[in-house]
């Protein structure tokens, strides 16, 4: 005979196996305690069971030997107690348990000052802005011991000159994960501060999702110090009605208001964001507004000499051809003549022109690749004619 599950079963099953221990031991002491009759109560012996059964991880210590929290238990408890209506926030917060309270804050380490020194190599035009801004500020806080922490920048320049690459490329070599969010995406607050559950979409923003549910490419939970980027942040919209997204970024901005980050769907569970590492990508300065660009550092990247130029082209082709070793016949060779044409085009581009490059000579087993006339504009004509 088939019984369908109660609620509660249901609700059981759910938890993870340390949620249940913890749940079972408190259901124990609230018999044999008394005096537990108010709801705070439960609430702080939960937290107290929770800081003395956790593992003290070294890289969650503060400077003055406590460890950072994200969040609080007892906000843990107000998340565990609301009710929501839409089945996909349910799953998605259920995700969300004690064991993601501490967070770890990366500290310098000299083998990330050696992977920062070596992105100068590879991205020429960005070498001034590594040797004098961020290089200098990793040597003092790894001498000092203070988590990893740069001070808000911008990057800019003309499009298609690397910054987006740039930076993804930065945030492997800090080891410190991060996400780099589309501006042309971002029309109201609502994209990265969630939207209020009166809402039939409603649904947790960008920043809470990226830190509670995200991971890194080591398969880790979010540092507290991560990275988070704005790309082409002059593109950025301005609604009224859901909120300006500028106004949640100029308090995220200063550490003492992203303390308290409070995303719109998810009230009970406000979060301490005071370690987070901000950036930010433009075109042109612009349309930026005065508040923001009076928060951040504005650096200016030319585009690559025709040096860099060649220099960045055979690197990309070096990446290109590394991800076929060992997969293809024949891999392909660029002469110097063919990589001189590349000199004339962003960094973008060189990497679109050779890829297609290369897929047609491994296509035809060629043993070279053949750089397309770059000065005629090249169309794919598709259908009939």
């Amino acid at each position: 005979m088939i019984t369908s599950k109660s609620k509660a079963q249901k609700d059981e099953e759910g938890r993870t196996a340390v949620e249940r221990l913890y749940l079972e031991r408190i259901r124990k002491l609230e018999q044999k305690l008394s005096v537990l009759e108010s709801a705070e109560k439960p609430a702080d012996l939960y937290e107290r069971m929770v800081e003395i059964e956790s593992e003290a991880d070294p890289e969650c210590k503060l400077e003055d030997g406590s460890q950072f929290e994200l969040f609080s238990i007892k906000s843990l408890m107000n998340l565990q107690r609301a009710k929501y209506s839409h089945d996909h926030l349910r799953d998605k917060l259920r995700k969300i348990t004690a064991s993601c309270r501490y967070r770890r804050l990366v500290r310098v380490k000299e083998e990330q000052i050696a992977a920062v020194d070596r992105l100068g190599e590879k991205y020429k035009n960005f070498s001034n802005f590594l040797h004098d801004m961020v290089v200098p500020q990793l040597h003092v806080q790894s001498q000092t011991g203070q988590p990893l922490r740069l001070p808000n920048f911008c990057l800019v320049g003309e499009p298609g000159i690397g910054k987006t690459a740039f930076l993804t490329a930065l945030m492997s070599a800090l080891n410190i994960g991060g996400k780099i969010f589309d501006a042309s995406t971002v029309q109201n607050s609502a994209v990265l501060n969630g939207l209020t559950r009166t809402y039939g979409n409603a649904d947790v923003g960008l920043i809470f999702s990226s830190m509670l549910l995200g991971r890194t490419d080591d398969g880790l939970a979010m540092p507290a110090n991560t990275m988070f980027c704005i790309d082409e942040v002059e593109k950025m919209g301005y609604e009224r009605q859901l909120g300006a997204a500028l106004d949640l970024l100029l308090a995220l901005l200063e550490r003492q208001t992203a303390r308290r980050f409070v995303d719109a769907c998810v009230t009970e569970l406000p979060l301490n964001l005071e370690h987070l590492n901000w950036c930010f990508t433009a075109n042109s300065t612009h349309e930026m507004s005065a508040p923001l660009r009076s928060r951040i550092i504005e650096v200016e990247v030319p585009a690559p000499t025709e040096e860099q130029a060649l220099e960045i082209a055979a690197s990309i082709f070096e990446e290109e051809i590394a991800r076929l070793r060992g997969k293809v016949k024949l891999l392909p060779d660029l002469r110097y003549s063919q990589l001189e044409q590349l000199v004339r085009i962003s960094p973008r581009q060189q990497k679109q022109v050779l890829q297609m490059a290369i897929a047609k000579a491994v296509h035809q087993g060629a043993a070279e690749i053949s750089i397309p006339n770059l000065e005629k504009k090249s169309t794919v004509r598709m259908g009939f004619v």
